[in-house]
């Protein structure tokens, strides 16, 4: 027996916003779908509300020990059915339209193995964020992208203008994680840049399918991971990691772009070292190392 078209995957750890997740994912005006939850929380809030849908889609799974932010999105990547894959955050919310709307791009073009849209962000409350950057649309009207241009684009611009998980879909096939989970290229796992990381590799491969509707809401609010000078650290570490791994995959050919996707991080560290007084030891030769690798690569 076949598989949906369609998983709808909910790496679920937030009791607080799930349900609202769940509800979107459900509402979907799209048919051939499957709603896979796996809990990596815990409390039993996020499986009380999966029972209580009373939803035959779902398929819920409570992680045996809690696997963490990359461990529990894998998870989901593995238990999947479908051939397409739509990740839904356990905070942030789905449009009726959205996976219909995403799934037609990879009928609509066989080179297509990224389709994103439009996202809005929300606070708690659901009303929208103003100012947020990463969010402006890539285009005014639908569009099919080629996958070494958008990659420069975004590498360039050291923006994830593409979006978070549950603002876009690729088929599972496409997904290469031999080398780790889904979040791992080139030996290194990413956590600030996750998603980016993943919709590069991707971006590899063919073309990006963008709906210039708004698809999703990404929420952002107090509960999600709390800043720190050590993720602060490995978010500029990061973004000279991913150019460098995408330069290797075709992406950043030119110099001149090279030079540009990575004056950024290098920028970042500058400012760093120059105005955070407050830098541990550690994080400070961490920064100061850095500088020294791309100093003479940026010019």
């Amino acid at each position: 027996m076949s598989g949906p078209r369609v998983s709808i995957l909910i790496p679920a750890y937030n009791e607080r916003f799930f349900p609202a997740a769940l509800a979107s994912a459900l509402a979907q005006s799209f048919g051939d779908l499957e709603v896979v939850v796996c809990d990596d929380s815990a409390g039993g809030a996020i499986e009380a509300a999966v029972r209580a849908s009373g939803d035959e889609r779902v398929r819920y799974m409570r992680n045996p020990t809690r696997l963490g932010f990359g461990g529990n999105f894998t998870e989901c990547l593995r238990q999947a059915r479908g051939e397409l894959i739509k990740f839904l955050n356990d905070d942030d919310l789905l449009a009726p339209q959205c996976v219909a709307g995403l799934a037609a791009a990879f009928d609509f073009d066989p080179r297509v193995t990224l389709a994103t849209s439009r996202r809005r962000p929300i606070d708690e409350r659901g009303a929208i964020v103003q100012g947020h950057l990463a969010s402006a649309p890539l285009a005014h009207v639908s569009c099919l992208i080629p996958g070494i241009e958008l990659g420069n684009f975004v590498l360039i611009n050291s923006l994830n203008l593409i979006g978070e998980p549950t603002t876009a879909m690729f088929r599972k096939r496409d997904v290469d994680w031999a080398d780790g989970g889904i979040f791992s290229w080139g030996g290194h796992e990413y956590h600030c840049l996750a998603d980016l990381s993943l919709w590069i590799r991707l971006l590899a491969r063919g073309h990006c399918f963008y709906q210039a509707v708004v698809l999703s809401d990404y929420r952002v609010h107090a509960g999600q991971q709390q800043a720190s000078e050590v993720m602060d650290v490995a978010c500029i570490a990061e973004r000279f990691t991913l150019a460098r791994t995408a330069r290797e995959s075709g992406f950043l050919r030119s110099n001149e772009h090279y030079r540009a996707a990575i004056n950024m991080p290098l920028r970042m560290a500058q400012q760093s070292l120059r105005e955070r007084s407050d830098l541990s030891p550690a994080s400070r030769r961490e920064l100061e190392a850095l500088v020294e690798s791309i100093r003479p690569i940026a010019g």
